[in-house]
């Protein structure tokens, strides 16, 4: 049953025609979709019929267990709400300069912060965030899955980045919502729902809006998005952005047959017109020339010759970037953003930056989890090559088997030509270096 509120709010956005069908759709399973990853392009068996503003998009015909897929914890792919993905429309349009610094401020657990690290170039620096700890961890996970290293993961308030003003080429806010548009894949969300939040919410995402609209460089693009239905949280704030604080709206072309329906100040996402659950996104462009950025204290050191030929053997296609020493870590940057990320870490808190290498134990070296997932792991590596029930147990730290007679040392464990993680072969002895925190706990 909706709240009756509710029900006389959303009167108020859809033809009377259109109501019954609406609130029967909520009555309706959620859809399930995801999006491939491009830098581990690999056939999913179950993809269906794509998105179809997304070229990486596809729906499922039905819901499968992921954790029990390996690929899944390959980051051969992101399970992701269809309507989200529009996203990928905007980047299309916009304009970025090659070497943009963009900021994802809400970005647990992860969707959006992929999404735009499978659509910008490799020379942008994204910078995802999260507040709350436990959603921080796993966006940390999603993204280390994704096996990208042109990004930072911070841990801070909206109020900081005004520190960085003129910063940010883009800035997108997935702002914190009263969650109308989940009421059919989340229960909670309706439960909790009321004017009161509606009324709350509205008035949080200004007070977020407005503290981080200082860092937005001149020319540069804002992109908004909830998963909500009411003018409140949508389209008055987007109007009360343009009217106060010199932003421009920006129309993103959308083809007709796609069911979205355009506002006067954004998209709207009803699931009873298209394949996807509630949503409502906005581009804005604040006016002005971009200048050049400007950067100061430099917190990172090239690494020597002689430690970064240790490497030679472990990375490939590596570009422009090179390596860094930063507290006896070695990372991998380019080196633009080892200036970029010095100046932010002088605002936010940095709790983790790709691509971190390893370390040095007594001349050891020891890889991380990062470096096992990274697009520049050298192929080269030896390999251990597991079936689906072997790379399940390997994930689960548990013990597993294999035909081949493995290498000394570090291998790579691979599943269907994708790296899963890291073991080392010592004699009659292999130790899975799987991290623990992340291993499968359920059957």
């Amino acid at each position: 049953m909706l709240p009756k509120d509710f029900f006389l709010q959303i009167s108020e956005y859809l033809p009377e025609e259109e109501i019954t069908t609406f609130c029967e759709t909520l009555q309706e399973p959620p859809i399930t979709s995801l999006r491939l990853n491009p830098k581990k392009n690999i056939e999913i068996n179950y993809r269906k019929q794509p998105v179809p503003w997304s070229d990486l998009g596809f729906y499922l015909e039905k819901r499968p267990s992921f954790t029990q897929d390996p690929l899944f914890w390959a980051g051969a792919y992101y399970v992701q709400e269809a309507s989200s993905m529009f996203l990928e429309q905007i980047l299309s349009f916009i304009q970025i300069p090659e070497s943009a610094v963009v900021l994802d401020l809400c970005a647990a657990p992860g969707g959006k912060s992929t999404h735009l690290l499978s659509l910008l170039p490799e020379s942008t620096l994204l910078v995802s965030n999260e507040i709350i700890r436990n959603r921080a961890d796993i966006l940390q996970e999603n993204l280390c899955r994704w096996g990208y290293s042109n990004y930072i993961i911070t841990q801070s308030e909206a109020s900081v980045w005004s520190n960085l003003e003129n910063f940010f080429d883009v800035i997108l806010v997935d702002a914190p919502c009263s969650g109308e548009g989940m009421f059919r894949k989340e229960k909670q969300a309706l439960a909790e729902w009321s004017l009161e939040n509606v009324k709350f919410c509205a008035a949080r995402q200004k007070d977020i809006l407005q503290n981080i609209l200082p860092a937005l460089a001149e020319g540069g693009y804002l992109i908004y998005s909830t998963c909500t239905y009411n003018n409140q949280e949508n389209e008055e704030n987007i109007r009360w952005l343009v009217e106060n604080f010199g932003l421009e709206y920006v129309e993103i072309p959308i083809e007709e047959t796609w069911g979205i329906k355009k506002t006067d100040y954004g998209y709207r996402f009803f699931p009873h017109l298209l394949k996807g659950e509630g949503f409502f996104i906005a581009c804005l462009r604040k006016k002005g020339q971009r200048k050049a950025r400007k950067t100061k204290k430099k917190l990172f050191t090239p690494a020597t010759k002689n430690n970064s030929k240790n490497f030679e053997t472990c990375l490939e296609n590596l570009s422009e970037k090179e390596i860094f020493t930063y507290q006896e870590k070695y990372l991998l940057l380019y080196p633009p953003h080892s200036e970029y990320i010095s100046q932010i870490a002088q605002v936010a808190y940095i709790r983790h930056t790709a691509l971190e290498l390893g370390t040095f134990k007594q001349k050891n070296f020891i890889p991380t989890h990062d470096l096992a997932m990274s697009e520049h792991l050298h192929s080269q590596i030896p390999a251990v090559h597991l079936d689906k029930e072997n790379a399940l147990l390997y994930l689960a730290k548990k013990d597993f088997s294999f035909a081949e007679n493995p290498a000394m040392g570090w291998n790579i464990v691979k599943y269907n030509g994708l790296a899963l993680g890291w073991v080392k072969v010592l004699g009659n002895r292999i130790n899975n270096y799987y991290p623990s925190e992340i291993r499968i706990r359920k059957s």
